[in-house]
C-alpha cells in the first residue's frame, strides 16, 4: 500500500473539482474551485462561479482491510449575479447545473478510489427562487455522496 499523502476529503474534493473542470461541453465556460468554508449563498459575487465544499466525513467500518473507506457529504455551489431575471438568462444557467449534475452522476475515478454514490439537487427550488428575486442571484446546490477507499 502506498504512503498515505492527502487526507480522504481532499482526495474526494479534488477528484469532484477535476471532474467537472474536465467537462468540455458545458453551455457557459465554468471553473470549479475547492472551498475549506462554509459558503454563503446571498455573499456578493461578480460571475459564474462553481464551489465543492465538504459537508461532513464518516468512516465506514465495513472492511477488514487496513483502511477502512470514507464517506463524504459533498455540496457543489453553482452561484451567478444575474442583471435580469428573464428565461434568457435563467435558462442557461439552469441548464449547466443540469450539465454538471450528469456529468457527477455515476462517477468513479479510474483508479476506483473515489465513487458517487448518491446525488441529488438542494431540496431547495432550483434556483432558490427568493434569492434570486431579492437579490438578483442565481443559487443552485448539488448534493453527493462519496466514497474514498479501497477498489
Amino acid at each position: 500500500m502506498p504512503a498515505v499523502t492527502i487526507s480522504p476529503t481532499t482526495e474526494a474534493l479534488q477528484a469532484i473539482r477535476d471532474r467537472i473542470n474536465s467537462g468540455e461541453a458545458y453551455c457557459l465556460p465554468i471553473r470549479a474551485k475547492l472551498s475549506e468554508v462554509l459558503i454563503d449563498p446571498a455573499e456578493e459575487i461578480t460571475d459564474l462561479r462553481c464551489d465543492v465544499v465538504d459537508d461532513g466525513e464518516e468512516q465506514l467500518q465495513e472492511t477488514i482491510a487496513l483502511e477502512d473507506n470514507t464517506s463524504h457529504q459533498l455540496r457543489v455551489w453553482i452561484r451567478a449575479k444575474v442583471q435580469d431575471l428573464s428565461s434568457d438568462t435563467i435558462e442557461p444557467l439552469k441548464l449547466i447545473v443540469r450539465q454538471v449534475f450528469q456529468r457527477l452522476n455515476n462517477y468513479r475515478t479510474t483508479d476506483g478510489r473515489v465513487t458517487v454514490y448518491d446525488i441529488d439537487t438542494d431540496s431547495k427550488q432550483t434556483p432558490d427562487k427568493a434569492l434570486l428575486a431579492a437579490n438578483r442571484l442565481f443559487v443552485a446546490v448539488i448534493n453527493l455522496r462519496v466514497e474514498v477507499g479501497e477498489i
